[in-house]
């Protein structure tokens, strides 16, 4: 679906916050609905995680990407790491809200993620079956 305007024509028309709004429901009519945008990667010497993404920027859906790095892994600028399998670790998820759940997009090796309290509107616990694999999840 386009619009059948384009907002940049007569974007300076308008106050800055309906601008913003106006062009951002451009993007979602026009199939431009991004989960979030790569930042970082992990450096090219990191064996099968060698390239994956480990830093995100917020997209314009409702949720967030994370990085969860293996115990012990360090250098891959991921901003969290398993302490030790079964053992929650709490996500700073930055929703402003409740999340409704989450999803693994990404992992190195077979594990199950689940959560170990209930999320609130900051945080999110998630532990590992097995803290040697390095994960990415969809907070939403």
């Amino acid at each position: 679906m386009t619009l059948p305007y384009d907002p940049n024509t007569f974007a300076h028309t308008l106050p800055t916050v309906h601008r913003q709004w106006l062009q951002s429901a451009q993007e979602v009519f026009q199939g431009h609905v991004d989960m979030g945008t790569i930042v970082g990667n992990a450096p090219t010497t990191a064996g099968i995680n060698a390239g994956v993404a480990t830093q995100f920027a917020k997209g314009n859906g409702s949720g967030i990407l994370i990085r969860i790095a293996a115990n012990g892994v360090t250098d891959t600028g991921a901003p969290y790491n398993w302490s030790a399998s079964n053992t929650g670790i709490v996500i700073n998820h930055g929703l402003q809200r409740q999340p409704i759940g989450y999803h693994v997009v990404d992992m190195d090796k077979v594990v199950q993620v689940y959560r170990t309290a209930a999320p609130d509107t900051q945080t999110i616990t998630l532990a590992p079956s097995d803290n040697t694999a390095s994960v990415t999840v969809y907070i939403f």
